[in-house]
């Protein structure tokens, strides 16, 4: 953490802030021949306060904020907290070392060297007093990742979707939709913080672990109700000491990979899903992954038969619309991970994976100690906007296009420019008419000999001669001087 600075028992209070007003009356005593020292005893000021504010006013010297400068002015600083806010919300966001750098860079384009940096490198003090400046704008957050594919999600495929389920649902109540989806329980407990002695390199704890994972379905309503679990294993054969001791009305099967295949689902669809449907009346919605092992011409008539619509989410986008993936699964698997740690470090077994006669009796501890479960499960279909019905907290998690960023960012006096906002909208939806990669092709080769490098242009395939860039100067004749400087800032800030 930065130092804080503590004064000494008994030493004068530091008098941070002074009513302008005072001051003002104070400069105008001395402006009157009062003595410097009266006046400060008057109004009860210091002698450098009353010395410093003289000078501001008399323009020796800036105005400047009590106690020790940042390195950098308060400009330029709001113009990095802006652009870091920018490359955050396009997925792009940065972490203290990048934003040293940033600063180290942003000091050498503008022939800037600030003494107490080492290579005009800011420190980590530096990083971590520059985000407690910020704190009402900035955080330092956990991330996580997703792919460039579910980045692509963009507000048109999210508006189409939730047309469609606005018709679908329309009339349903909260207890017949329902969301499945499927998981994994792993046998790796993770890692922890723990003590170790100050200065080790390698610090480690025995503790056994593998890799291996059992998979489970789990359905939840928008009512908050948590449909019966279903257990699949890695294995040939099903053993009865693998379903003993689990979650009441738990099913349990077994694949050879250990996940589900259109045997399993098909299975939890007639054993879990079509008993629920079968108690309520009306129509009902089941709400999941568009995985082909769901559907089948069997499925699809049983519920045509009982009434009941299967809804899609959009490709990449369970991260954005599923519920059990935004509010449950979470709690569940960090709860997971210390019953998992608690049963390793028992001294039962050293071994490295669960055995299947015991993750039942886990699983059930695990459903039975997980906290706020009606309340996870609510919050996961608001968040995703299915109940009640609102488009609007899926959107608000998708970065608007560089247009509207522009305009807040004209009505906010912010510095990030419409040019830079293009240029993370290009980095994260691709560029349109971009060239795709050359298609190999397979080469005729006689059994024995060798081939070289095609340096022939009749060798070269003609869509990887298209594919091949074009040499451009670093500015072309119809590129404005902004652009150039819009160009050199996004460098500036580009990892």
């Amino acid at each position: 953490m930065p130092r804080t600075y503590k004064p000494k028992p008994g030493a004068r209070a530091y008098d941070k802030s002074v009513d302008t007003e005072i001051l003002a009356k104070a400069a105008s005593a001395v402006k009157d021949g009062v003595p410097q020292r009266e006046v400060c005893r008057e109004f009860g000021l210091s002698r450098t306060k009353l010395r410093n504010h003289l000078q501001v006013v008399s323009g020796e010297k800036p105005l400047r904020s009590p106690g020790g400068q940042s390195a950098i002015s308060a400009a330029t600083e709001r113009a990095i907290v802006d652009h870091l806010l920018a490359v955050s919300e396009w997925g792009f966001p940065f972490d203290l070392i990048d934003l040293r750098m940033v600063v180290k860079r942003v000091l050498d384009k503008h022939g800037v060297t600030v003494a107490k940096f080492r290579d005009n490198v800011p420190g980590h003090d530096w990083a971590l007093s520059f985000m407690k400046r910020h704190s009402d704008q900035i955080k330092n957050r956990m991330c996580q990742n997703i792919t460039k594919k579910r980045a692509g999600v963009n507000v048109e495929t999210v508006n189409n979707y939730f047309a469609e389920l606005s018709k679908t649902l329309q009339g349903v109540p909260p207890q017949n939709i329902i969301n499945y989806d499927e998981t994994n329980l792993t046998d790796d407990p993770g890692r922890r913080r723990m003590i170790f002695r100050r200065g080790v390199k390698y610090p480690e704890r025995i503790l056994n672990g593998t890799k291996s994972s059992t998979s489970l379905m789990l359905a939840g309503t928008a009512a908050g109700e948590l449909l019966p679990l279903y257990v699949v294993y890695k294995s040939e054969n099903l053993w009865d000491t693998w379903r003993q001791g689990g979650p009441p009305r738990t099913r349990y099967n077994r694949s050879r990979s250990g996940w589900f295949n259109h045997i399993c689902f098909y299975d939890w669809f007639s054993t879990v899903a079509i008993p629920y449907c079968r108690k309520l009346p009306g129509r009902k919605v089941l709400i999941g992954d568009n995985l082909s092992s769901h559907f089948s011409n069997q499925i699809l008539q049983e519920c045509e038969d009982d009434n009941i619509a299967f809804v899609c989410l959009p490709p990449n986008a369970t991260h954005l619309c599923q519920p059990l993936d935004v509010a449950y699964f979470g709690p569940m698997k960090r709860k997971w991970r210390s019953i998992l740690t608690e049963w390793k470090q028992s001294g039962r077994k050293q071994a490295g994976t669960v055995p299947k006669d015991v993750f039942p009796k886990l699983l059930k501890r695990l459903m039975s100690e997980l906290p706020n479960q009606r309340e996870n499960m609510l919050s996961g279909f608001r968040k995703c906007g299915i109940h009640p019905l609102d488009p609007n907290p899926v959107l608000n998690r998708l970065p608007k296009s560089h247009q509207e960023m522009a305009a807040e960012n004209d009505r906010a006096n912010n510095s990030v420019s419409e040019v830079f906002l293009n240029q993370l909208s290009q980095m994260r939806n691709g560029e349109e008419g971009a060239t795709k990669r050359a298609k190999r092709r397979r080469v005729d080769v006689v059994p024995g000999r060798s081939v070289g490098a095609p340096d022939d242009e009749e060798e070269q395939p003609a869509d990887a001669a298209e594919a091949a860039p074009e040499a451009s100067a670093d500015v072309s004749d119809s590129e404005s001087e902004t652009e150039v400087e819009e160009r050199n800032l996004f460098e500036t800030f580009a990892f």
